[in-house]
């Protein structure tokens, strides 16, 4: 059962989109969480092996599932709620197949080199994806990836919005460029997603370099697969020029290498991630003016997000105690907008706090502090916790420091992508802080 999870994971990046029927795109990665998670509990049913204990992450998300079924009945379209929830039915079993299924600290391991390499595939992808402009040139690629890339991953509905509210281009030292994507729909998910699991690439080199103390490794094998997919993967977060990326990354990579020096004295790490910084902040290249143009409140896109902030936060203060209703956000914004819509607050807490209310704001928020605040206690117990195991518990505070910052400018929990990801990593939080004997 543990390897069609791990084929599973491995799958997400990747992803077809089905179209059952018209006007509808279900990403199959759905189907097949359901799939999986239906054979286990059957499984563990009828071999008397379902123990289930409901740990501080399972009963957050069990609650705040509850609290987005429930705001539906504030909904103004209550089919818009609904199509939202059941996207949260089908993802939400990953936690519990991620929690229940790595047993051991060796499978904790083999999901998160799964996760590097099937993200570092497909930020490789997104290298020859940007690479290719200035080859065969703009017009090509992206006519090529509009018309071939985007219906087999994204969907045809969604594909077709997203060519009509295309965020594929940006204006670097006066010329237009295509953006590294990837097969993603759009280079913040992209992005989102490169960012979560990067900071696991950097508890694999961690792990390795721990373990072979004092060896020359420039040519071992297994070192150059993870460094390289570490270097994939951070180029192509740079290459994406997502703004929200950058100061996710930064705020990710400032905690990590803090907690790599003063708790797990490694100072190479924290050298490779502060010289990674270097990189993004070096004034002068077409990089660092996008990462310092996110500070100027007048820029048109930056101005256009604080002005839906704004309008976010008056349905929020309107609608304070249980939302708009699950789903019913764009809805508020302009009757007239269809389903599959761009509009969001470009911000996942005044999303959920104007969609959903405060209460539901501030369990996702106890979620993510508590279980950073947990793995941080974890990362600083040297006297009975192993290198490995604290070095992986300061990872996922690196991930999930990442999607919380980067979430201040992206709205992900509604990609399946992302909130696959998400889930697979929060299982993996729970498994290092039950701190049980098996790991």
């Amino acid at each position: 059962m543990f390897n069609w999870l791990l084929l599973l994971i491995a799958y997400i990046p990747f992803q077809i989109a089905l179209n059952p029927w018209p006007g509808v795109d279900l990403a199959s990665g759905r189907v097949f969480i359901l799939l999986l998670f239906g054979v286990w509990l059957i499984t563990a049913f009828f071999r008397k092996q379902l123990n289930v204990s409901l740990n501080f992450q399972a009963v957050i998300l069990l609650i705040f599932l509850f609290m987005s079924g429930f705001s539906i009945l504030m909904s103004g379209n209550y089919l818009w709620g609904l199509r939202k929830f059941l996207f949260f039915l089908s993802i939400f079993p990953l936690y519990f197949l991620a929690a229940y299924l790595a047993d051991s600290y060796e499978k904790i391991k083999k999901i998160i080199w799964t996760l590097v390499i099937s993200a570092g595939t497909a930020a490789l992808i997104g290298l020859v994806q940007f690479s290719a402009q200035f080859v065969f040139g703009l017009e090509r690629i992206y006519g090529f990836w509009a018309f071939n890339i985007v219906p087999v991953f994204s969907g045809f509905n969604l594909g077709a919005l997203i060519l009509a509210y295309p965020s594929w281009l940006v204006n670097v030292s006066g010329k237009t460029i295509m953006r590294a994507i990837s097969i993603f729909s759009d280079p913040h998910v992209f992005s989102l997603c490169i960012g979560l699991i990067l900071p696991l690439a950097v508890v694999l080199l961690y792990g390795f370099l721990k373990k072979n103390q004092g060896k020359f490794l420039i040519f071992n094998f297994q070192f150059l697969i993870i460094f390289i997919s570490y270097f994939i993967l951070y180029i192509s977060s740079l290459l994406s020029f997502s703004r929200g990326a950058y100061l996710a990354l930064t705020a990710a990579f400032l905690v990590l290498a803090w907690l790599f020096w003063k708790h797990l004295n490694s100072k190479k790490i924290t050298l490779l991630l502060l010289f990674s910084l270097l990189i993004l902040i070096i004034p002068k290249t077409p990089i660092s003016a996008r990462f310092y143009s996110a500070f100027n409140l007048a820029e048109g896109s930056n101005a256009g997000r604080l002005e839906m902030w704004q309008e976010a936060s008056y349905l929020g203060l309107e609608n304070p105690w249980w939302g708009l209703g699950l789903g019913n956000y764009s809805l508020a914004i302009d009757p007239s907008l269809g389903y599959r819509n761009p509009m969001t607050a470009h911000n996942l807490y005044l999303d959920l706090f104007s969609e959903m209310g405060i209460f539901a704001l501030l369990v996702w928020l106890v979620l993510i502090l508590g279980t950073i605040w947990g793995l941080f206690n974890i990362a600083r117990s040297a006297a009975n916790i192993d290198a490995s195991h604290r070095g992986t518990a300061v990872g996922l505070i690196g991930s999930l420091v990442y999607f919380s910052v980067h979430s201040f400018f992206e709205t992900a929990i509604y990609s399946p992508i992302i909130f696959a990801v998400l889930m697979v990593i929060l299982g993996l939080c729970s498994k290092i802080l039950s701190r049980s004997e098996s790991i």
